[in-house]
């Protein structure tokens, strides 16, 4: 009897990622015998790299090397002239990591399975594009810290505290059904939409582990599908399932399923149309602002919100094109300051927000980053180095 030949294997690691998750959730260093251990249960170890600026975490390399994984120098790239004071921006490990894998699928047909080891949802169109070449990809992400899309982007998704005995959470005696209420709770907690995919992922870390296909539905049956046993969660008053398009969102019991995230994009068409032709007429220029009921300031602080959502940076800029995002048609000039003047510039309007409590700016050389009340802006700030509060 011919034994099979074990699969090749390629391991990439976003070692800052991880590690900076695994040190806030878990208070110690990521493990790399564990995962290079599991990576070595799916088959024959060909390739481990880790990415990261070396020169931060000079300590690490040496552990790296004791288990196989090359370490790959990545530069950080910083904001400032001065190095002493210049402050790190971020560095490129991500276009790093995508095009050594994509290399490494196309010069190295022998491998067949990727392991990625990052919690980042920016690896989805990489993910996507080894499986559509027909090869494995395994994600192992950070409980509180892996994206819920990436997750579902790969052939199999773990968590790093599976990999680890000695950070292994306790098993919740909580039944599986009710653990569902529980995951929007805690997916809203943390900025997430609670969708199947989502509240799925969260289960797993709030049980311990979960599977649906062990579970049975009331006559006997095990759920073929998460949907089958969402569906079951909503027929016992424990939920509520918003299907817009493709996509399915929860919502806790007497909660307006109107407000689903995804039910947005016709809301918004729709209004935009009717800001359209009220642009058209100068008599709906009102003084106290153009666009109707809109709140320039309160869409200035969801903007903020959605910013941080989406981890990018609250410049001016970056509000503006958020603001025109969630509500289409807006321009700052059809709104008026304290004394019925029409702003000219955007910045005008956030400056006006300043004035009357709604936000903070802080300036550093070029950049003005926004903040919200009680929020410490130079902790916050990546510019922190050159910030000079604003006037």
């Amino acid at each position: 009897m011919t034994e099979t030949k074990p699969k090749d294997v390629a391991l990439f690691i976003d070692f800052e990622n991880v590690y900076i998750a695994v040190r806030d959730i878990y208070g110690q260093n990521p493990n790399f015998e564990y995962i290079t251990e599991k990576a070595k249960e799916y088959g024959r170890l060909i390739i481990a790299r880790a990415y990261a600026d070396w020169y931060r975490y000079q300590r690490v390399t040496n552990a790296l090397y004791a288990n196989g994984i090359e370490p790959v120098y990545v530069p950080t790239y910083y904001y400032g002239q001065d190095p002493q004071k210049a402050t790190a921006i971020k560095n490129s490990v991500d276009i790093h990591m995508v095009i050594d894998a994509m290399r490494i699928l196309y010069t190295h047909e022998n491998i067949e399975i990727f392991i990625f080891v990052t919690g980042d949802r920016d690896f989805i169109p990489l993910v996507n594009a080894i499986r559509q070449k027909g090869k494995m990809c395994v994600v192992i992400g950070v409980a509180e810290a892996a994206s819920s899309h990436l997750a579902q982007s790969a052939d199999e998704f773990l968590f790093y505290h599976q990999l680890a005995d000695d950070i292994q959470p306790p098993r919740s005696q909580m039944d599986p059904y009710e653990a569902v209420p529980e995951a929007v709770k805690l997916a809203r907690k943390r900025g997430n939409v609670p969708t199947f995919g989502t509240i799925k992922l969260l289960l797993i870390e709030l049980l311990g582990e979960f599977d649906h296909t062990k579970l049975k539905d009331r006559n006997g049956r095990p759920y073929a599908k998460f949907k089958d046993f969402m569906k079951e969660c909503e027929r016992r008053g424990l939920i509520q399932i918003a299907s817009s398009g493709t996509v399915n969102e929860v919502f806790l019991p007497g909660e307006d399923t109107s407000t689903s995230a995804f039910s947005e994009p016709q809301e918004r068409s729709s209004s935009a149309k009717k800001k359209g032709r009220r642009k058209t007429d100068e008599a709906a220029n009102k003084p106290e602002g153009g666009n109707g009921t809109v709140d320039p300031f309160e869409l200035l602080v969801q903007a903020i919100h959605e910013a941080r959502r989406r981890n990018n940076l609250c410049t001016m800029a970056t509000l503006k094109v958020l603001m025109k995002d969630l509500h289409p048609g807006f321009d700052e000039r059809d709104f008026t300051d304290a004394e019925g003047r029409r702003f000219s510039q955007f910045k005008d309007l956030v400056r006006e927000a300043e004035r009357r409590g709604l936000v903070q700016i802080l300036t550093t050389g070029t950049v003005d980053e926004v903040f919200l009340p009680g929020e410490d802006p130079l902790k916050l700030s990546r510019f922190a180095g050159r910030a000079l509060p604003s006037k």
